[in-house]
């Protein structure tokens, strides 16, 4: 027990360290400013695998593992708690069916929710995003995961054949 404790500070503590400098990118109010990627009907268009009237779930350009998505509210909304009942209600129901397509299409039996609310916390896209991180029992240690979540921002974007593959697993799994 005291051995998770010491793990999850440390985890906490490096977590808090990553997100201070990741907000420091993005201290410039213009950058909020910005055309939201979220809000691009190209990227939709490219990455998205589901879409009903509040929620689309969208392949995410860099993934920490295969199955990585994010579940976003179609409206743009830069802050959970703006959010309407409907599409927090919403964004909840298409997690769990995320869920079980990613287990259908990747083999994948855990996963981890994250979702940063605020630029000072590391939001570096001003629309508010539920990360979905599959796993698999067997994909790596937890200390390659954590290093893989960490890291992600230095990893070049996945190829567009490998989004299209990607988006059609899901979509495939959806059904």
């Amino acid at each position: 027990m005291r051995r998770k404790s010491i793990f999850f500070l440390l985890f906490a503590t490096i977590l808090g360290i990553l997100f201070y400098f990741c907000s420091l990118r993005y201290q410039d109010s213009n950058y909020f400013c910005q055309k939201c990627p979220f809000c691009d009907p190209s990227i939709i268009q490219r990455q998205a695998f589901y879409e009903d009237d509040f929620v689309v779930a969208l392949c995410t350009h860099k993934p920490i593992m295969s199955g990585h998505c994010l579940i976003i509210p179609k409206r743009h909304v830069e802050r959970f708690e703006l959010t309407s009942d409907e599409e927090a209600s919403q964004i909840c129901k298409i997690i769990k069916k995320v869920d079980q397509a990613a287990s259908k299409a990747f083999g994948t039996s855990t996963y981890l929710l994250l979702q940063k609310n605020g630029r000072e916390v590391g939001q570096a896209v001003p629309h508010i995003h539920v990360h979905y991180i599959p796993r698999k029992a067997d994909d790596c240690s937890i200390f390659k995961f954590i290093f893989k979540m960490l890291f992600v921002e230095l990893k070049d974007p996945i190829s567009s054949v490998e989004m299209k593959e990607i988006v059609e697993k899901f979509r495939n799994a959806m059904e």
